[in-house]
């Protein structure tokens, strides 16, 4: 009974302490460096046409920012989670444009509180 009770008592311990250092660890994406490729291949042949390294990564920035835009306004649509799972499948393929996605938020109506 002495050490069974002391076995499981350390288990417990050590349960306790990997759960709450999971929970420190929280992972945020805001922190996290963006990559883009420095030297491109096109650099070397044209380098007037390539966008330089800074305007990629603010560039990407501004893809990060509008996908998270749209992802909200998605989960603010009454549709099932089936639709909204093509559809954040088709965001994260195309981020630019989507057919799919136009046309839900084209056909969703918005009513506007008239008091």
């Amino acid at each position: 009974m002495g050490k069974g009770s002391i076995v499981m008592t350390l288990c417990l311990l050590l349960l306790g302490i990997c759960t709450a250092l999971g929970q420190t660890t929280a992972k945020n994406p805001e922190k996290k460096q963006i990559k883009v490729q420095k030297h491109t291949v096109m650099e070397r042949f044209d380098p007037e046409l390539v966008i330089p390294v800074e305007d990629r990564i603010q560039l990407k920035k501004d893809r990060i920012v509008e996908f998270r835009r749209t992802k909200e306004l998605l989960d603010t649509l009454s549709i099932s989670k089936r639709k909204k799972r093509k559809l954040m499948r088709d965001l994260k393929r195309s981020p630019i444009f989507t057919e799919r996605l136009n046309k839900v938020i084209a056909d969703n109506t918005f009513e506007d509180d008239d008091n």
